[in-house]
């Protein structure tokens, strides 16, 4: 009885913020507001089943964020907009990059893991590093 009471004490102390994910889809821990700010917790966070991170340095080195695919962010997280320089995707998702905020500017889809996106031409001589602004994963 007297570990009972325990355990039920312990379990009326945990913090009510847990949320419940229904069976089979998965956990959304990457989840941005308009004016994410980027914490480096993230840079311990999982990787998605299917979708994509994004790093500040290639090759997947430096800061990160993932994104799921499904989702699509106009604008990246602070810290990240004309500053990733790899990719890296999960479970077949595809990522369409672009050049500017809003889905503008020049757009690509990458359908595969960039360790340096030096190797990505973009137009006029240039590349993909340090280039994205907005993108989508799908």
């Amino acid at each position: 009885m007297k570990k009972l009471l325990t355990v039920l004490a312990l379990a009326l102390s945990l913090p009510l913020s847990v949320s419940i994910t229904a069976i089979g889809q998965e956990p959304g821990p990457w989840v941005y507001g308009p004016h994410s700010r980027w914490d480096p917790s993230w840079n311990r966070r999982p990787d998605p089943r299917r979708g994509a991170c994004f790093y500040t340095t290639a090759p997947f080195q430096g800061n990160r964020f993932c994104v799921r695919a499904g989702d699509r962010l106009p604008a990246l997280p602070e810290n990240f907009g004309d500053n990733i320089s790899s990719i890296q995707t999960f479970g077949g998702a595809r990522v369409k990059i672009f050049n500017d905020r809003g889905f503008s500017g020049g757009g690509r889809v990458v359908d595969r893991t960039v360790p340096d996106l030096r190797s990505l031409p973009f137009r006029g001589g240039h590349t993909w590093n340090n280039r994205i602004s907005s993108l989508m994963v799908f």
